[in-house]
């Protein structure tokens, strides 16, 4: 096995040395400064001469394709006022100097967007002296709106036109003129009023690229309700035809969602959704998104608040403080605080049937209230030492304030052959103690010479006392108690060298994991003591290359896995397996003017989170247990999609094959000790096929901009080696559709929706569904940094699940749920003195941490 690795390695790197010297990249809102720093570490032809200071204001967005050093330079450049020039005659080797024409006291730089909040490229921008209206310089915006005119007055009268729209005049005493909103100005050809749109993404080789500042989407609060309004995400979460995506900020792993609810939209330059990930990425990775964060400058305190209210049959509530304070040497400090008290209640009916020696039939009327308070902390350090190298550390602690409590109850009916058998109230109480979880991360992200090095490691520590009791009536007949122990250590190291006419990635991550389950129970069951060990260590390349309008991307990562499962103090060779597999990832895209074609092949491996591997018995209900299944098999995912772009039309053809799926499946327990009790537990399916098509559609017009999805369908499941006899293979239809439009003063109208059609497929039978969100929110203050919303979810109250389904042996089930998701509600949320953060770390061993 190792012999072949690293002849695919050697492979890889030697096609990187054989490419021609061209440079193919695209920029978003990039320094100039920080993108010839890349250039000079990604090729060794020329020596690259600028003063950093002095072009740092100007900032970049456009894709520079197969071009060589010098072109790509003078695009970068643009219609900046800035000098290129070429010096080939130097005995010590080629130099280009970079250096701007005018050399003055001020750069004016702001971002022009339209009237729906889209940035508009090529904006003319005017500096004229306030006295008499003379011409002192001029410039132009770049493709994300941004533009950056020297001038040397400390007042001067700014005038911003673009061809269709009002010229804006503003009288400037500062270089910062933030956002300029420009208004059409419509006219008329032979009777045809003229008027521009823009599109809301741009199409990349590895997805898509959505501009969020300058945008609508800016002021949708939270990041967390932000990314539920981006291009090709679905009403679940996932980005269709995808999967649930892994999210980045700048170059550090989000950890938990509440990172998402901490910080704030209107600081998201752009969000890149990444639908062919990079072998750079972990194997169980099918889909990212990187969020990148506005770019600020200054020093001393800065910080946010915010906090949300819902309410529905019960409540949630939270509240969200940070604060950072930045040195001139650029060290920052930073302390967070996240405080939530989450109410929330299920509401379902269920009849249910078993047949073993008799046929049982169950009637249940039940109800789920979940209480949870809790609290999140976060310390940390970080320090930009100069342009090359950056540390940090961060400590997060996080606990419950009072019990986790679940209280399930209702009246059930339990029929036998026909009799009426057992009945009445039935309860059960689940509380999960406060213990106080630990975890820190530290990072290094530099440049050592031409090679950039990318460094974290991660400390985890968590302990859990679950504790349940239940019975009918006022008797507690049942209880258990389980003891939890997770531990992981971890670290991952990416590797970016320079390589002609492409980029090559490579590295390694490695994890070690020591989780402890301690189950004890009055009689029900059995008790048991399990310790799972697991050590998982990969090696990744990853390398992608530009040849003119085609553009290759391959990567490959060797994971290997050694698993020890002990059971009561002895080893369980059978439940202890070791894995070493390749996980292949290729990706080619060809573009025109008007289209962008990408042909992708993905392959994806699940490993089962740790809490499915357990072998305790738990209890649901009198006649209602689950276990897990230690002998669980990873899952691996082979995807080969075809998409196509254009304009605001986005398609897409997918083939998913997935072995080893994990499914639940239902049985009776013990027909003789335990009759009439049913069994659920997970089990391996051989395969499951999906294929369908993806439609994505995002016109804008007027007041509003569209994103409206739907994803269609099939799925075909190998169901009879478990003993599964019902099985349609019918179409599954979801339709989701995000409507926002934008009105003067900064008022801003959501409608999102989402509809699924009754279906049938695998072993069960669906009924349609679906739910209408409204959202109003305005911004207020100079600034536009308090950002007030108010919100109703679910407004037809139509979110049900309704569904029956033979996912057993001999057991059939129908359900009717409803969750409370009916809820109207407030945010609130505040910055002062915003500051970039400048916490670069990532996060290794993310998809053990989220096993656990």
């Amino acid at each position: 096995m190792n012999r072949y690795v690293f002849t695919l390695f050697a492979l890889l790197l030697s096609v990187s040395i054989q490419a021609q010297k061209r440079i193919s990249q695209e920029y978003n809102d990039v320094s100039l400064s920080d993108a010839l720093n890349q250039l000079a570490a990604q090729q060794t032809d020329y020596d690259i001469m600028f003063l950093y200071n002095e072009l740092e204001d100007f900032r970049i967005t456009t894709n520079v394709n197969h071009k060589t050093l010098p072109d790509a330079i003078q695009q970068m450049i643009s219609f900046y006022p800035i000098r290129m020039t070429v010096d080939v005659s130097r005995p010590e080797g080629k130099k280009i100097f970079v250096e701007c024409t005018h050399r003055t006291a001020y750069n004016l730089t702001g971002i022009v967007i339209d009237e729906l909040g889209q940035p508009v490229i090529y904006a003319n921008v005017t500096i004229l002296n306030p006295a008499d209206s003379t011409l002192l310089s001029g410039g132009v915006s770049n493709e994300s709106g941004y533009f950056a005119v020297p001038y040397e007055q400390d007042k001067i009268l700014a005038r911003i036109s673009y061809v269709g729209y009002k010229t804006v005049y503003k009288l400037c005493d500062k270089p910062e003129m933030g956002t300029i909103k420009m208004q059409p100005d419509n006219y008329t050809l032979n009777g045809v009023t003229v008027k521009g749109h823009r599109l809301v993404y741009t199409p990349t080789n590895k997805g898509l690229q959505v501009p969020i500042q300058g945008t609508s989407l800016e002021q949708f609060g939270s990041v967390s309700e932000m990314l539920t309004h981006l291009p090709l995400m679905m009403s679940d979460g996932t980005i269709a035809g995808h999967g649930t995506p892994e999210i980045y900020i700048n170059n550090k792993k989000v950890r938990n969602a509440q990172e998402l609810d901490r910080l704030r939209a209107d600081e998201i330059v752009s969000a890149e959704i990444i639908t062919s990930p990079g072998a750079e990425y972990g194997a169980g990775v099918t889909s990212v998104i990187r969020l990148k964060t506005v770019r600020k400058t200054g020093e001393g305190w800065s910080g946010n608040f915010s906090t949300a209210y819902r309410q529905g049959k019960e409540y949630y509530g939270n509240v969200n403080a940070a604060l950072n304070y930045r040195l001139r040497n650029g060290m920052d400090f930073f302390a967070r605080g996240y405080l939530t008290d989450n109410r929330s209640r299920n509401d379902a009916t269920s009849d249910d049937q078993l047949q073993a020696s008799s046929t049982w039939d169950y009637q249940r009327e039940s109800s789920w209230l979940y209480k949870l308070k809790y609290y999140y902390a976060d310390l940390g350090w970080n320090w930009e030492i100069n342009d090359n190298h950056s540390v940090g550390l961060t400590y997060t602690a996080f606990n419950y304030i009072g019990n986790k409590s679940t209280r399930t109850e209702g009246n059930e009916q339990t029929w036998q052959d026909g009799l009426l058998v057992d009945g009445g109230h039935s309860m059960t109480n689940t509380l999960i103690r406060p213990n106080m979880t630990h975890s820190v991360n530290a990072y290094y992200v530099g440049n050592i010479g031409k090679w950039n090095l990318d460094f974290s490691a991660d400390f985890y520590d968590a302990k859990s006392i679950q504790e349940m009791d239940g019975g009918t009536g006022n008797t507690v007949s049942v209880s258990s108690q389980t003891n939890t122990r997770n531990q992981l250590f971890a670290e991952k190291l990416v590797v970016s060298a320079p390589v002609p006419n492409g980029e090559l990635t490579f590295g390694e991550e490695a994890s070690s994991v020591d989780r402890t389950n301690d189950f004890t129970q009055n009689g029900f069951s059995s008790d048991s003591h399990i310790q799972q060990q697991t050590s998982v260590w990969s090696l990744f390349a990853n390398y992608s290359v530009q040849l003119g309008e085609l553009s290759l991307n391959a990567g490959l990562r060797w994971q290997n896995e050694y698993n020890r499962y002990d059971v009561n103090g002895q080893r369980n060779e059978e439940m202890s397996p070791d894995y070493s597999v390749l996980v292949p990832r290729f990706s080619t895209s060809y573009h025109t003017e008007n289209w962008y074609h990408t042909l992708s092949y993905q392959c994806a491996r699940y490993n089962p989170p740790y809490g499915l591997l357990s072998s305790s018995v738990n209890y649901r209900s009198k006649y209602e247990y689950d276990t897990g299944n230690p002998f669980l098999k990873p899952q691996t995912l082979h995807n080969i999609s075809w998409s196509s772009s254009w304009k605001w039309v986005y398609a897409e053809a997918f083939y998913q094959y997935c072995m080893n799926n994990i499914r639940t499946l239902t049985y009776a327990y013990d027909d003789v000790n335990h009759p009439g009790v049913v069994m659920v537990d997970y089990r391996n399916t051989p395969k499951v096929e999906l294929y369908g098509i993806t439609l994505n559609f995002t016109p804008n017009f007027g007041l509003g901009q569209l994103n409206d999805s739907t994803v269609l369908y099939f799925s075909n499941e190998d169901l009879y080696p478990l003993g599964i006899t019902h099985k349609w293979n019918g179409l599954i239809a979801d339709f989701t559709f995000d409507n926002t439009f934008t009105f003067p003063h900064s008022w801003l109208l959501n409608v999102k929706g989402s509809y699924e059609p009754y279906s049938e497929t695998g072993p069960s039978q669906t009924k349609s569904t679906g739910f209408v969100n409204l959202r109003l929110s305005k911004q207020f203050l100079k600034d536009k940094s308090l950002n007030v919303a108010v919100l109703a979810n679910d407004i037809l109250h139509t979110s049900y699940t309704e569904r029956t389904a033979y996912g057993g042996i001999n057991t059939r089930t129908h359900y009717r749920e409803y969750k409370d998701v009916r809820r109207v509600g407030i945010d609130i949320s505040w910055k002062f003195n915003a500051t970039r953060s400048r916490y670069k770390g990532s996060h290794a061993g993310q998809s053990e941490r989220s096993r656990l």
